[in-house]
């Protein structure tokens, strides 16, 4: 066991500022594996998972002089799920749609600011909720399952041109409650 596994992570960031390897060694030994886990959940893919880790420690170690962080679990969750939703928007050329959560998370999803992240998450999901209940099973199938857009139409037996509608609607829509709720935000903090 080396000393710095007894370091809080405070400390260690303030050591790897100071370009110290070994406390940049100890961060990733402790997160590598979840920040993994949580990637290869959503990836299914075991080397775009690794690679979205890999790519994440690099970035940390890249901006360790001017990285701000005051909970380095709650930034590794954000960043991971940052770098995730740009995975699955490269690999899906034809998806259109996800440019719009891009913004929204890289937003929302500021490293220290998880309480509004869940904030905003519980009133998409109620605003989900509220959804006409076609529009949120396109939504759900989209978003959720990620089927794509002929998969949906094909299963529902509607065209495709009915379910890019729907999905642009309810995203235009969610982007918008979202942007105020961040304004609401923003204007109180």
């Amino acid at each position: 066991m080396s000393s710095y596994s007894l370091y809080e992570d405070s400390y260690l960031l303030a050591l790897m500022s100071q370009n110290n390897h070994k406390a940049f060694e100890e961060i990733w030994h402790r997160y590598w594996s979840a920040s993994y886990n949580a990637a290869y959940k959503r990836l299914q893919d075991e080397d775009q998972s690794r690679e979205v880790v890999q790519e994440l420690f690099v970035d940390i170690w890249e901006r360790r002089e001017v990285l701000k962080v005051e909970n380095l679990k709650a930034y590794l969750s954000n960043a991971v799920r940052y770098k995730i939703y740009k995975v699955l928007s490269k690999s899906n050329a034809s998806n259109q749609y996800f440019d719009t959560f891009d913004s929204l998370f890289a937003t929302a999803s500021m490293p220290d600011n998880s309480l509004v992240e869940k904030e905003l998450e519980s009133l998409a999901l109620q605003w989900i909720d509220t959804l006409p209940a076609k529009r949120k099973e396109i939504f759900l199938l989209f978003y959720h399952e990620q089927l794509s857009t002929k998969e949906i139409a094909d299963r529902l037996g509607i065209s495709q041109k009915t379910v890019q509608n729907q999905i642009g609607t309810a995203t235009n829509e969610l982007r918008r409650r979202i942007l105020l709720a961040l304004i609401m935000v923003s204007t109180v903090s």
